[in-house]
This record gives structure tokens, sequence and C-alpha cells, in this order.
């Protein structure tokens, strides 16, 4: 245990393969490397049918010279809870065994990070999200091969560093959270915190007298119901303008690579990006991996049954009430909260419990560094990028819309 900051040392590289195996979207991620639809695979050897949200289309030749487009179904034989352990690893087993992702050691690390985006920005929205991290959880050892040379790659070998506090990097979007402080550093934050962990308490309290007084929330779920749609990121409102990442990829601000489907603006857009450099000690708690987040939610919990109590439950498989850090709280003890790209792999999705319920990482940006306190030394803007971050799949696209100020 590492004492200054109350979370666990780096993991070495047996570790780091084993948290990769251990959690959903470190399985997800593993599994493109074995086989780019490995969804598909399962599906179609399991007799799952087609993955949900998905068609397959084949276009066919008319008499008379012209073509017509037919949609190809597969038959669906029966359910992926009704599918055995064993079945799993044989299919997995096999797809490991053709070796495609014995060149992921060669990957650069942007190429690396751009297919890590890919896969989270869209995670747990995929139709066969779900049936993929519970089939992959019960032969996970399958893919241990896949884990250990991702865990050794030249490219993940800062996935779990701390914090950079050299050389920090805040993105501001015009018109968001934050703007009017766009070059100023920090500023702001912890009053930004505590008025959201203010609304959050009253809300709470809110709720338990609506529970003794057995009236049910208006738009919340009856016991026993899902509230899909609800709040399903775990970084709180006032993140945007009020966290950090590094310089990754080529990125000025890895925050651009479109890591998650919210904190983004919709269309046309500007934001200012600047070059950050934190108090050399600032208290940082890092998250390196599940137990990490599990301890910081556990030490310092605020109950967010009333707004997470919707797609969780079905990622987690478990019931609330769920809890996430009371970031009041946290901020008497650590000046910010640094999820790594490894702790955010091994971490995403997986419910752990927490008191009388679970807490739930996912939506958040890996390598950002939640901030709760402005402990900003220097700070020197650098740039603005401009562009619609719909219409950017490739990072070359994002890469595009950057204007620095200066070359750098």
């Amino acid at each position: 245990m590492d004492e200054t900051n109350g979370t666990m040392p780096e993991p070495d590289l047996a570790e780091r393969a084993e948290l990769l195996l251990g959690a959903p979207l470190g399985r997800q991620f593993l599994g493109t490397f074995a086989d780019d639809c490995l969804e598909d695979t399962l599906f179609a050897a399991l007799g799952l049918g087609d993955v949900p949200g998905t068609l397959k289309f084949a276009v066919e030749e008319t008499p008379e010279g012209g073509t017509r487009t037919r949609t190809l179904r597969r038959r669906k034989r029966r359910d992926w809870r009704d599918v055995h352990a064993g079945e799993v690893r044989a299919v997995l087993r096999e797809t490991v065994a053709k070796g495609e992702w014995r060149s992921l050691g060669e990957l650069s690390e942007a190429a690396m990070m751009e297919r890590l985006s890919g896969v989270t920005e869209s995670f747990g929205f995929g139709g066969g999200d779900v049936a993929l991290w519970r089939l992959t959880a019960s032969a996970a050892g399958e893919l241990r091969p896949v884990a250990e040379a991702l865990a050794a790659a030249p490219a993940t070998a800062w996935w779990w560093d701390p914090v950079e506090l050299t050389d920090q990097r805040q993105l501001v979007w015009e018109g968001w959270h934050g703007e009017q402080h766009a070059g100023r550093g920090l500023f702001g934050v912890e009053a930004a915190m505590r008025s959201e962990m203010a609304r959050r308490h009253a809300q709470n309290e809110r709720d338990a007298g609506r529970r003794k007084g057995k009236r049910r929330r208006r738009g919340a779920p009856r016991p026993g119901e899902r509230n899909l749609g609800a709040t399903w990121w775990s970084a709180p409102d006032f993140a945007p303008g009020t966290w950090t990442t590094g310089p990754r990829g080529g990125l000025p601000a890895l925050e651009l690579g479109h890591f998650i489907d919210t904190f983004f603006p919709f269309g046309e857009s500007a934001a200012s990006v600047a070059r950050l450099t934190l108090d050399a000690g600032a208290r940082v708690a890092e998250i390196r991996g599940p137990r990490d987040w599990q301890r910081l939610v556990s030490r310092f919990p605020c109950e967010v049954t009333s707004s997470h109590d919707g797609e969780w439950r079905d990622w987690g498989d478990v019931d609330g009430p769920w809890y996430l850090p009371d970031w009041a709280a946290v901020a008497g003890h650590y000046d910010g909260v640094h999820v790594t790209v490894g702790g955010f792999l091994a971490t995403c999705g997986l419910a752990q419990p927490v008191g009388d319920g679970h807490t739930m990482l996912a939506g958040w940006v890996p390598d950002a560094t939640l901030w709760l306190r402005d402990v900003v030394t220097d700070h020197r803007p650098l740039g603005v990028w401009r562009g619609d971050p719909d219409d950017c799949g490739e990072w070359e696209e994002i890469l595009a819309g950057w204007w620095p100020h200066t070359p750098e």
C-alpha cells in the first residue's frame, strides 16, 4: 500500500494482465486484437443468432441485370445465458490460436490509444456488449496471451503511471463549464464541486423523505424496474473544464480522443487548450485498478441511486443502492483523483460492493485527473481546436482541427 496517496502501488506486468482480464472493458478491448468481430464470431459459433442491433446484407444480381439487396439473418437457437463456459473457452481458444494479436506490440502510442477510443466511445451501448462481457468472463483465461502481450507492449508502458504534474492539458469548450476561467488555470474548481455536491445531498434528503412517506419521485423506477436512460457516467457534471489529461498520441490533450460520448458539444464548436503545471506537493489519489476505486468510494461514499440506477444495473447485473465518491469529502484529503489508462481499462463497467450497495466507474476519460482544488502554479494557452467532434472518426481528422498559437 502506498501511504502517500492511499492507493495500491503500480502493478507489475503479470498483475496488469490479470487486471485487464478481470474487467468488462479490459476483455472487450483484448478481444479486438484477437478478432476484429469477436462478438459476431461468438454469436455465430454458439448459435446465438445475430448480434442485437446489427444487420448484414447481401447484394444479388437480378435477371434484368441489375442488383438488389437482401437482409441476411442468422437463426437464433438459444440465449447467451444458456451457454456453458466450456463452449466459450473452445471458441476463444481457437480464435486466439490464429495469432492475429501477435503484432499488437508494434503499434504506436497513437494507434493504440485510437484503437482504445473506438471501443470506449460506445461502451455499454452496443447491442451485444453485455453478452460479450458475460461470455468472456466465463473463459477469460483463454485471452491471457493477448493480455500479457498488451501489458508488455512498449505503447502501453505508461498506462499505469501517476499523473504528470509538470504538464497537464486543460480542454475547455466554448459555452461550457469553466469557459470564463479558461486561461486562468483551475480557478473556481472547488466552488463548482461544492455546489454540485450540495445539490446531490439535497436530492438525497428529498429522496429519503419520499421513501419514508412512501411517495415515489416522478419518473423514478418502481422497485425492481430499470431506470434506463438515467445518468450512466461516474465523472461529475463539473468535470468539463475542471479535469485535465496529458498530451498523448500526438493530440494536444488526450481528452480530444473521443473516449466517451458525453461531455462533447453537438455540431461545430471550438475548444481552448492550455498547458498547466500543478503544485509539486499536490495530493492525488491514483486509480490503477478496481480496488483503488472501491476503496475511494468506500471511504467517501455518496448515494447516487436516484440518478444512476439504470444502465449500471444492466451492466453490473446487480441491484443498487449505488454509490460514487462524495467529492467534497474527498477534497479534504486529496486535491485530485487520477484514473490511469490501465486503471480505467481494469475498472470500467465493473460493479463492486460498497457498504449496502455497489459502485461503478464508467464515462471517464482515461488518464484524466479530476481536480477538486486549484493547485495550478503556472498555465500557458497553447491553441484552439475547431470543428465538429461528431465528424472526427480518425485521429488524423482530430489533428486537422488543431490550431496552435505557435508551432509546437
